[in-house]
């Protein structure tokens, strides 16, 4: 991996929605609502024992739980876009990670670099269990000293983009960057359907009326051909890499792929090579109608990126305004986490999410293998469940330690502990944001037929969920969450 100059970012938007099994809604292209559960109190913790050491490991036989870091949401907004629009989302296309990436944390951020946190509670329906917490943020964002940018758009043109408003969200979503940009940043255009072609030659974005202008010009023509448009999306980027600048890619498709290269294989090797030269990707999904998750956050894994959903103007807004640009500066490269738990204190452990993200234990330390991007002014999170043995003394149970490349290539690692008296003993005494990744893990639980499902009803989510706007002040992603529980558990 480079540092941040010549670090390129592929930014893959799909224009699409839920992909879902049950019977199909013709008008919104999203599955019916599942039965309502049958709800259930918390269950007396006596009735708990074996059972919730189902799928928990025990630290005397491994200590160790290594992953690639994440800052990807696009699961979470997903998830509101079909809840939204009265259907729900495959268990496959939950992330419990990307849920908790999208929300506020409360760590403190670094100077620089990459800060670890730690904090755990006992869960309200397993009190011998608990949730640990830990937290990961990057310093923020210096837009005064940012270096330039150089970002090439890659805009899928294919027949697919005229349906469902997709190729006019896409147009409002690239004004709204190009807005955004600083006048010394270049953009350039690639516009791909059954062949890939250069839009718009690089321009510097004090000419943005040039910029706006190929940006109107853009029509849905006919087939797919998305291995076409990354290859040239890829090639233009390089051409553009210039020193002391940064270069970026943004891909503008529904991440569907019908014509040339269409299995996800062939994509995600060229994605997978360029990132080993520091051309990275982030995919971001918008829209309601054949939308590949699946494919779009593999592209983001594999190329080091961020993988969002943007699936109302807000988010829009949010993502090209706010997150994109704020994101041209990266924090850390092959970031990677290692969390230790000592087996003199700890009888099992289990991490929620990141199940795709694993890295092999003796990996950790090798900075060969590729771990992920964190962007400046970023969080994120990995929840544990974990059970502490009853002869525990008050020494530490668990260690946690990020290990990533820094902007001169030199490796840095940076670690938090915590003992059991510093443990919460109910969620009421944690903090609010450890109660709100609480409420999420118990709704991802229940989205994929978790562990948790026998123990907590859905009477149980909605009651957890309706205490977290008054802890957190209104917090309208937060109030939004409530309002999204309610209606996915009715």
């Amino acid at each position: 991996m480079t540092g941040l100059a010549g670090a390129a970012i592929v930014v893959a938007v799909a224009l699409a929605g839920c992909s879902a099994s049950g019977s199909e809604d013709q008008d919104t292209g999203y599955s019916q609502p599942a039965p309502e559960d049958v709800e259930a109190p918390y269950p007396d913790p006596e009735s708990s024992g074996e059972a919730d050491q189902v799928g928990m490991t025990d630290p005397a036989a491994d200590a160790l739980s290594t992953f690639a870091l994440d800052i990807d949401t696009g699961s979470y907004t997903r998830f509101r876009d079909a809840v939204s629009n009265g259907g729900y989302v495959e268990p496959s296309e939950v992330r419990t990670e990307e849920f908790i990436n999208y929300f506020a944390q409360d760590y403190p951020a670094p100077e620089r670099g990459l800060g670890v946190s730690i904090d755990a509670t006992a869960l309200p329906f397993r009190p011998d269990h608990q949730l640990v917490r830990v937290g990961i943020s990057s310093a923020p964002a210096d837009r005064a000293d940012r270096a330039d940018a150089d970002l090439a758009l890659v805009v899928d043109c294919s027949g697919s983009m005229g349906e469902a408003g997709k190729m006019e969200t896409t147009k409002a979503a690239l004004r709204t960057l190009v807005t955004s940009l600083e006048r010394t940043d270049r953009v350039a255009m690639v516009c791909y359907s059954t062949e890939a072609s250069v839009a718009l030659e690089p321009t510097p974005v004090s000419e943005r009326e040039a910029i706006l202008s190929a940006i109107d010009e853009l029509r849905p023509q006919n087939s797919t051909n998305a291995a076409a448009g990354l290859a040239l999306g890829y090639d233009l980027a390089m051409s553009m890499r210039t020193e002391g600048r940064m270069t970026r890619v943004i891909l503008i498709s529904d991440g569907v792929a019908n014509v040339g290269e269409t299995d996800s294989e062939g994509i995600l090797d060229r994605i997978s090579t360029e990132a080993k030269s520091g051309i990275n990707l982030i995919s971001v999904g918008v829209g309601i109608t054949t939308y590949n998750d699946q494919l779009l956050e593999q592209l983001a894994d594999q190329g080091d990126g961020w993988h969002v959903y943007v699936d109302t103007d807000a988010e829009a807004e949010r993502v090209f305004a706010t997150g994109l640009t704020g994101s041209l500066v990266v924090a850390a490269t092959d970031a990677k986490a290692q969390v230790e738990f000592d087996p003199a204190q700890v009888s099992g452990y289990r991490l929620l999410g990141y199940e795709n993200r694993a890295v092999a234990d003796e990996d950790f330390r090798n900075d060969a293998i590729d771990g992920g991007e964190i962007f400046a002014g970023h969080t994120t999170t990995a929840l544990y469940e974990v059970t502490l043995r009853e002869d525990r003394s008050d020494e530490s149970f668990v260690t946690a330690t990020v290990r990533y490349l820094d902007d001169s290539g030199r490796a840095v690692e940076a670690s938090g502990t915590l003992a059991g008296s510093d443990c919460a003993s109910t969620p009421r005494e944690a903090s609010p944001r450890l109660r709100q990744d609480l409420v999420i893990a118990m709704l991802t639980d229940r989205l994929v037929g978790g562990p948790w499902s026998e123990q907590v009803s859905t009477a149980d989510l909605r009651a957890e969920a309706a205490t977290l706007p008054e802890a957190l002040d209104g917090d309208a992603d937060v109030t939004q969450l409530v309002d999204l529980v309610t209606r996915a558990t009715t």
